[in-house]
């Protein structure tokens, strides 16, 4: 009778122990990811702040999820074609897109984008603000914006400025200049990045850009390029002698862009939160905010629902804003 007994007993403990082992196989995606490489998609070409960005955080990542975070980038057609590549991705978490403004700027002046902004990706957070600045080669004798605009005006049809396309924020923000202040004729010079533009800049064959400051800041620190303003309402103190467009001239002049981390549409939300965690602790840490801060960058964390109401937000200002133009 006893010996029958404990076989019995132990019935229960079996039970639980198989419930244990299979839990150990049986894993939600979440609670394993990352197990392999993550890819970081820049649709720009290196040297811009999305790319700078992407580097610092894709290294970060790395040692706080344990995979190596590759960065691909993927330019061309406004950033579309890195955008498109990540929004027909597998939604598993393993490709991420790092983007800036022109993810609320092309479904305004695009119609044939193909894939639906808003329904194609899943926001992960926003990861920083981008003040920019207006710069010219050190060669031109102008020093501040009062000189760069009558240097527009006494050279009418001959002074051209950089953009990094159709939408880009550089060319949002001459177009909200020219919206304020009357300058006339000037001839747009289109780059696929930054850095692309910055030879032709230093060189003085381009007048003027309103460019990144995270970009340009190097050329400046060395003397190539001279800042003349920032767009931002305060002085970077990064640069805090450069005044602001307010400061020169141009009252209530307001422009600064943004980037954010993306995943495809359908991307489980345990994966989200967990990428969304990790990027916050990232961005809130003293050494990543002093590096941004370094570049002219400002780290600027976000919910995943604060990030796309922020979205939602930017496409409506420019939306109203590219009405006006002429």
């Amino acid at each position: 009778m006893k010996t029958a007994l404990i076989p019995a007993l132990l019935v229960p403990a079996f039970r639980a122990a198989a419930v244990l082992l299979l839990a150990a196989f049986v894993q939600p995606a979440w609670a394993q990811y990352p197990n392999k490489p993550v890819r970081i998609v820049v649709p720009v070409t290196t040297g811009g702040p999305s790319d700078l960005v992407a580097r610092i955080l894709g290294d970060k990542l790395s040692g706080s999820l344990g995979q190596p975070m590759i960065i691909e980038n993927r330019p061309g057609a406004s950033q579309t074609v890195g955008m498109a590549f990540v929004a027909k991705s597998d939604p598993d978490g393993y490709t991420l897109l790092q983007a800036a403004a022109n993810m609320a700027i092309n479904p305004i002046l695009m119609t044939d984008l193909p894939f639906d902004t808003v329904k194609a990706f899943a926001p992960v957070s926003l990861t920083h603000m981008t003040p920019y600045v207006f710069v010219v080669s050190s060669q031109l004798p102008v020093n501040s914006l009062a000189e760069l605009f009558k240097y527009i005006r006494d050279n009418k049809g001959k002074v051209t400025y950089g953009t990094t396309g159709q939408g880009s924020p550089q060319q949002l923000a001459t177009l909200l200049l020219a919206q304020q202040v009357p300058l006339g004729e000037m001839t747009e010079i289109q780059y696929k990045g930054s850095s692309a533009a910055h030879p032709d800049l230093i060189s003085n064959r381009v007048t003027f850009m309103i460019d990144p400051l995270a970009a340009s800041a190097p050329h400046i620190k060395a003397g190539t390029l001279r800042a003349l303003a920032v767009t931002t309402p305060q002085r970077n103190p990064s640069f805090p002698n450069v005044p602001t467009a307010t400061e020169g001239g141009v009252p209530g002049y307001d422009f600064a862009s943004w980037g954010g981390m993306f995943a495809p549409a359908g991307t489980p939300r345990d994966i989200v939160m967990k990428l969304n965690g990790e990027l916050a602790r990232t961005l809130n840490s003293a050494d990543i905010k002093k590096r941004f801060d370094d570049m002219g960058l400002v780290a600027r964390p976000s919910s995943p629902e604060e990030f796309g109401t922020f979205l939602a937000s930017e496409m409506n200002r420019w939306k109203g804003v590219l009405a006006k133009k002429p």
